[in-house]
């Protein structure tokens, strides 16, 4: 079993932009390049939306511009998002679908607008941010030029079962159990959703050798039989070792997030992670 580095409280909540308040889980800034390839995880709490004021005092202007060559994930668990591009496009992302931006020295992500189609509606929401090795024009197999920018409807997204009705995993990014996540990756990393059901067991294997954050959005579980995370809190495991046990006291939404740093990767094929039975 991995061996528990960590466990590190989010900071203090910040607007993003001149729009919602979120909490930085974890950044590069705060716990250095130890969380490479992820450079920061933003979560915005369930929020009501305020249905009567106008929208541009609703926008979301993602953090300044400090971050390039990277991929940007956001993800709405609750509500509606709208997304404007630079040259006035918009999309919408739903409950459950997930949205990856490529922001590069020549291109910025876009806004962010949340949608209130009746009273009490909130919004609750993540933003992940994954450096790349390469620009895309000097990845060897680039042919032609990548889409920029993408929304992954909720159906689109791979979900496995948890033995013994445990709860499931999305794939979002990368493998879990040889299914492929529905973000298309040009580099070794993982990002599988977490659902655990309340007082339930689960063994993941993840890949050995690389970085590995347990991010919990709600509820709380024990790790490998030693220490417990809550809501709020970032685990950091050893790169040493494949397997981690998770142990729920609730009903408990977590982001695992696993790949190679940066500064170590090679021309090895990517591994596959996946589920022990």
């Amino acid at each position: 079993m991995k061996k528990i580095l960590g466990i590190y409280s989010g900071t203090r909540q910040h607007r993003i932009g001149d729009g919602l308040l979120a909490r930085t889980l974890f950044s590069q800034r705060t716990l250095g390049r130890h969380v490479s390839p992820f450079l920061s995880l933003d979560h915005v709490v369930p929020t009501p939306i305020p249905t009567l004021v106008p929208a541009a005092d609703n926008a979301i202007a993602v953090r300044p511009h400090t971050y390039s060559n990277c991929k940007m994930l956001t993800l709405v668990y609750q509500g509606q998002l709208e997304y404007t591009d630079a040259s006035g496009k918009t999309e919408l992302i739903g409950a459950g679908d997930v949205q990856w931006v490529t922001v590069s020295d020549t291109t910025a992500p876009g806004k962010f607008r949340p949608v209130s189609t009746r009273r009490n509606d909130v919004i609750e929401m993540l933003q992940l941010w994954i450096d790349l090795p390469l620009p895309v024009s000097d990845c060897p197999n680039h042919l032609h030029p990548a889409p920029a920018e993408k929304v992954v409807g909720v159906d689109a997204i791979p979900t496995l079962n948890l033995p013994e009705d445990g709860g499931y995993i999305r794939v979002i990014a990368g493998n879990c159990a040889s299914h492929r996540g529905a973000v298309p990756t040009s580099s070794s990393f993982d990002v599988w959703e977490l659902q655990l059901k309340s007082r339930c067991a689960s063994e993941l294997k993840t890949v050995e050798g690389r970085t590995l954050l347990l991010a919990i959005l709600s509820g709380s579980v024990m790790i490998n039989g030693d220490q417990t995370a809550r809501a709020g809190e970032v685990v950091m495991l050893d790169a040493q070792g494949e397997g981690i046990f998770l142990e729920t006291h609730a009903s408990t939404t977590a982001l695992l997030l696993s790949g190679d740093p940066i500064n170590m990767l090679s021309s090895a094929m990517p591994a596959t992670s996946s589920v022990a039975a």
